[in-house]
């Protein structure tokens, strides 16, 4: 093959013509350009992960090269004499794949005054393009609700990986230079070209196909918000602190006011006959601070509610079952129900920082638009907190001894006699419209409770204080300040919305430029 040649080969040709800036980068002494023969190629599009496959740059021992595509993911070896070939093994599961591309010929071309070495090659490296095919047909059932998952998803890709060092050298650098003096939009801003930046280089990195499936593009810009915000949460989580700690504190003094008053949602509202305790959506948001992002939290927000939702409606069904009721029970609760259900949860998770939270979500989050379900969740959750500081516990119905949050042993051993006493006095009769969900509930962990003493015969039992018996000393209610009060809800009105439509802008433009590079 001669020079003349070369010049009809349409993968050269496309270098040229479409990454002119780039092949002038992938330059002497560091860089080798395979150019792969013209019968290798027909009928296989010429796209950006294929041309940087082929792109190898020496690194570590002499011989040795990684791609622009793969990064050290994938080593390839240049041995032998003549002719001389490129290996390289890949680890699959448990196989090891041993690719082979012969050398025919050598060239050195000038372009833009810098010289590109060129081997031309009698096969195609490999683009593990074969990952996306895969990834196209798990896209159904595949989320990202964590930074574990986000993390694993973004590192499954072979091509992710250049993209990701660079991720990680941008965030060391932004973290060093985040302190007390920033301005929080500012901040906001540059967070969001970062992973818009970043969204499209990983894009680019995948086949045709998959770069312009919309639901992969959505997965691949949630998993950089829980990744990004995950590797700077301690640095933006401490300056939204400083700014919201007054505020926070004003909450947290009323919670525990409403804590210690034994507030229930029968208070605010809930049906008596549908009232239930909600402990697994009292320990997920009581987790809130453990989790190392902003969409984190907000996963763990909407995951709350979802759970609250779950066990009312399931309170309701064994409720209808047990009464043998006709129809379909009433599932749905009411937008006033669900936000008093909330509000006790609220007040029993105690959940500190919680307006930091809100301050947090509301500016860190970017993967999220206005009409999903964890946006509307922070709407509840900040319509929740608002309902809580203007509540006066003095103008609500008393709160029933039953309800008590905290029990003794001894105050439990008589709760658990007392329901006995009226599930017996029913008999088989299940028609009688006092027995509530709670009462079910009740019932089941009183028959739990004497199996257990059973089997337990010998334990001793010890008196504890109660909450019932602590209340004396917190029931009284703490002056109601109603300057506090304003000022909370002026700080909580005063947060923006982070989804600015600016980012929803960017975005769309880069969906139509990927498209338009691909069409063109």
């Amino acid at each position: 093959m001669t020079d003349d040649t070369l010049e009809t080969n349409a993968f050269y040709r496309h270098i040229k013509d479409h990454h002119g800036e780039e092949l002038a980068g992938w330059c002497e002494p560091s860089w080798v350009i395979c150019i792969p023969q013209q019968s290798t190629i027909q009928d296989v599009p010429l796209t950006q992960p294929l041309v940087e496959a082929h792109a190898l740059r020496q690194c570590g021992a002499p011989g040795q090269y990684v791609s622009a595509l793969c990064g050290e993911s994938t080593v390839y070896q240049i041995a032998g004499e003549e002719p001389r070939a490129i290996i390289s093994n890949q680890e699959k599961g448990s196989e090891v794949l041993v690719s082979k591309a012969t050398v025919i010929n050598e060239y050195l071309v000038t372009v833009k005054d810098k010289v590109i070495h060129i081997l031309l090659i009698d096969s195609l490296l490999s683009t593990a393009l074969d990952q996306d095919e895969e990834a196209i047909q798990q896209l159904s059932v595949t989320s990202i609700t964590s930074f574990a998952q986000a993390e694993k998803f973004l590192q499954k890709f072979d091509c992710h990986q250049p993209v990701l060092q660079e991720v990680e050298q941008r965030l060391r650098d932004a973290s060093q230079h985040l302190h007390l003096g920033n301005d929080v939009d500012q901040i906001q801003t540059v967070l969001q070209d970062l992973l818009i930046h970043f969204w499209e280089d990983l894009l680019r990195k995948h086949s045709p196909a998959l770069q312009t499936y919309t639901s992969f593009q959505d997965l691949l810009f949630r998993a950089l918000d829980y990744y990004v915000g995950g590797r700077l949460h301690s640095r933006l989580w401490w300056l939204v602190c400083e700014r919201c700690q007054v505020v926070d504190q004003l909450v947290k003094t009323r919670l525990s006011h409403l804590r210690h008053a034994n507030l229930s949602a029968l208070q605010l509202g809930v049906p008596p006959n549908y009232y239930t305790p909600l402990p697994a959506a009292v320990v997920e948001l009581a987790s809130l601070a453990g989790v190392e992002s902003g969409v984190g939290r907000l996963q763990c927000v909407n995951s709350t509610i979802d759970l609250i939702q779950a066990q009312a409606k399931e309170a309701r069904v064994t409720l209808h079952q047990y009464k043998d009721q006709e129809g379909e029970p009433e599932l749905e609760l009411s937008p006033e129900e669900l936000v008093a259900l909330l509000t006790t949860v609220v007040v029993q998770a105690q959940c500190s920082n919680l307006v930091t939270n809100i301050y947090y979500m509301t500016h860190f989050v970017f993967s999220v638009t206005e009409d999903d379900p964890l946006w509307r969740s922070l709407g509840l959750l900040r319509l929740t907190l608002e309902n809580i500081m203007k509540l006066d516990v003095a103008r609500l119905p008393p709160s029933s001894k039953n309800l008590r949050k905290e029990l003794s042993l001894q105050d439990l051993m008589q709760v658990s006699a007392e329901v006995e006493s009226r599930f017996e006095s029913k008999g088989a009769s299940r028609s009688i419209g006092d027995i509530t969900a709670l009462d079910l509930q009740l019932h089941q962990l009183t028959q739990q409770i004497q199996l257990s003493t059973q089997a337990l015969s010998e334990t001793h039992l010890t008196q504890r204080n109660s909450a019932g018996r602590r209340s004396d000393r917190t029931a009284t209610s703490p002056t109601q300040d109603s300057g506090k009060t304003q000022s909370f809800r002026e700080f909580l009105a005063s947060i923006p919305s982070s989804l600015r439509e600016s980012l929803r802008r960017r975005q769309s433009q880069q969906r139509s430029a990927i498209q338009s590079s691909l069409n063109g």
